[in-house]
């Protein structure tokens, strides 16, 4: 079950846009060079990371644990991180780095003299479904990892942001920039219906094939066709 392992990996990962890739060695100081003092130079798009933030490491078609680098330096186009849990071996040029969401506080529980919150308050509130402005279209792409048809979270979080910008209202169309179809690229396309289902949309189409994405990575694009 080395392929739903790795499955289950890339579930773990958050960010929007495409992933980090290593590029490079970089060795700081004097030599001797020790393991623990190796940097590696990640890039990629929309590359804005935090000292101290953590990546997970993933090898495409590796199913063993790649580990974790954490973040030392950031820059507008680079990051440098170190390991900060090893892997099975030591990353290489071409290995995948995306950023682990960080925990979150849960709010606190009310006590147990605290009063009952009124009936109108436990019913959920019904979700607005604005209409986008007349004549105003939108196509953008969602990016995949190499040979996966898991929706990151990052690629939930935008699918969220547009329904909440867009409106539900309009024709909603996926584009595939493959003329010929597989089983990757459907499994990609049911992935994004049953997300945007969940989010409200009420009904979502297979569109034509259209123009292959900016990148290296594999995309779906997300059209909204105004009324």
């Amino acid at each position: 079950m080395n392929v739903f392992r790795l499955c289950f990996l890339m579930t773990a990962v958050l960010h929007a846009g495409a992933p980090l890739a290593v590029t490079g060695i970089v060795r700081e100081g004097l030599p001797p060079y020790e393991d623990d003092a190796r940097l590696y130079r990640l890039e990629g798009d929309g590359c804005d990371l935090r000292p101290g933030q953590i990546l997970l490491l993933v090898r495409p078609r590796e199913p063993r644990p790649m580990g974790q680098l954490e973040v030392v330096k950031g820059g507008p186009a680079f990051a440098l991180a170190r390991v900060s849990r090893p892997g099975a071996t030591f990353p290489m040029k071409g290995d995948l780095a995306v950023p682990r969401e960080p925990l979150r506080r849960l709010p606190a529980l009310p006590g147990p003299d605290a009063p009952l919150p009124a009936a109108q308050a436990l019913r959920p509130a019904e979700p607005a479904l604005p209409a986008p402005p007349p004549g105003v279209g939108h196509r953008e792409p969602i990016f995949f990892l190499p040979d996966q048809a898991v929706l990151t979270p990052g690629a939930k979080t935008k699918l969220k942001a547009w329904v909440a910008a867009w409106g539900r209202a309009g024709r909603w169309v996926l584009a595939l920039p493959e003329a010929e179809p597989s089983p990757l690229t459907e499994a990609r396309v049911k992935a994004l219906r049953e997300e945007l289902g969940r989010l409200g949309v009420p009904k979502v189409e297979r569109g034509p094939a259209g123009p292959a994405a900016p990148g290296k990575y594999p995309a779906v694009f997300v059209v909204l066709e105004p009324c």
